[in-house]
């Protein structure tokens, strides 16, 4: 009865996290892919005021045009960005739908990191295209050779995410540069996803946009992690006239167009500073980092609010995660990220309290591994 398109589809291993913190009490969830902060209220106040002002019909199907005007402003100012045409999609997941849609045809190839986000190589699958990856563990660096030998001759997209979910890892300006110059070699489209641009620890954040040509590139971003927003669903994609164009369209016939209310609000959010929120997490990363460094092998993440552990030596993700269970703590088998079966993901997106109830138990956890 399924087509083989929706049988080809496995449930997330995440959502089913999210199924089984309902049935527990007062779990440790350090598995959330969300900011634990809520929405600032001067943006609330806006959505509200557009409900009340009858603002609740369609968009246009590429946004409002001063949502896009603002959009664009943001990355020449802050990455330089040369580009004209912006689209305000549903999420970034939609952007990424859109995107894949837009420039993979059956049969194309798309290069991946891996860790991956879950959705890119599901995606990939549901407009039959082909998946390669390269090696994005933290460590190992992005270099032009690395990319060459993953590429195939039907490849047509680079993949690039960062700061990274699951690692947290950033790209480096010569990362970023080699990623262009194999692009520019192959006549590829450069991907950029870039949700967690704002959650970046130890320096500036290097955007693709200052790398990488504007007829190149499509990055994607949005609102929903900055402003704790996630149930919102807005995003925006930047890229070339052609792409944006043809993402327009196939939007027009499946999203329509992201929601009207929250467009409105977005423009109050772009105006917002979260400074408080983002130095607040860097203080937790370290916090993390202070209290499970001598108990895991772990690479500090300069961005995101995720970090991945390596798993004790000899230990598989599903016996860690079942163990973490007994102890009420959530975390994600790097599995669900990877080929590999080697890390796990952990999120310091939570409160204080939750996280040092979490460091305890992960103590605990390897301690429970060396005594076998």
């Amino acid at each position: 009865m399924l087509s083989h398109r929706a049988d080809r589809i496995e449930a997330s291993g995440i959502r089913r996290i999210f199924e089984l913190v309902s049935s527990m009490e007062d779990p440790i969830n350090l598995s959330i892919g969300q900011a634990h902060f809520d929405v600032p209220d001067a943006v609330k106040e806006a959505a509200i005021e557009a409900i009340r002002e009858g603002f609740n019909r369609y968009t246009v199907t590429q946004g409002l045009p001063e949502l896009n005007d603002a959009v664009l402003a943001r990355l020449h100012e802050r990455y330089g960005y040369q580009g004209r045409e912006s689209l305000i999609t549903s999420g970034v997941s939609g952007g990424l739908m859109l995107g894949f849609m837009g420039l993979l045809d059956p049969g194309d190839r798309v290069l991946l990191p891996d860790p991956y986000f879950t959705m890119y190589p599901v995606l990939a699958g549901m407009v039959s295209a082909e998946v390669d990856t390269y090696d994005c563990y933290p460590g190992t660096p992005l270099t032009e050779e690395l990319l060459e030998a993953q590429l195939h001759p039907k490849t047509r997209l680079i993949l690039i995410n960062s700061p990274s979910n699951p690692t947290g890892r950033t790209l480096t300006a010569p990362e970023l540069r080699a990623v262009g110059a194999v692009a520019e070699r192959h006549d590829l489209i450069v991907m950029s996803d870039e949700i967690y641009d704002d959650f970046v620890y130890d320096g500036p954040f290097e955007s693709a946009a200052k790398y990488i040509e504007p007829e190149r590139l499509l990055l994607l971003g949005g609102f929903s992690k900055t402003y704790g927003m996630p149930g919102w669903r807005m995003g925006w994609a930047a890229g070339p006239v052609a792409l944006i164009d043809a993402m327009r369209k196939m939007q027009q016939f499946s999203f329509v167009c992201a929601p009207s209310i929250a467009q409105k609000a977005c423009l109050v959010a772009l105006q917002t500073s979260m400074d408080h929120e983002i130095e607040s997490y860097r203080r937790k990363r370290e916090m993390l980092m202070a209290g499970l460094s001598e108990h895991y092998e772990i690479a500090c993440p300069g961005g995101s609010f995720y970090m991945f552990p390596a798993l004790p030596a000899g230990v598989g993700g599903a016996a860690f995660s079942e163990r973490a269970l007994e102890r009420n703590l959530l975390i994600v088998p790097g599995k669900a990220f990877s080929a590999r079966d080697t890390h796990f993901r952990l999120s310091f997106a939570a409160e204080d309290a939750v996280l040092e109830r979490g460091i305890v138990a992960l103590r605990e956890l390897a301690e429970s591994f060396r005594e076998g």
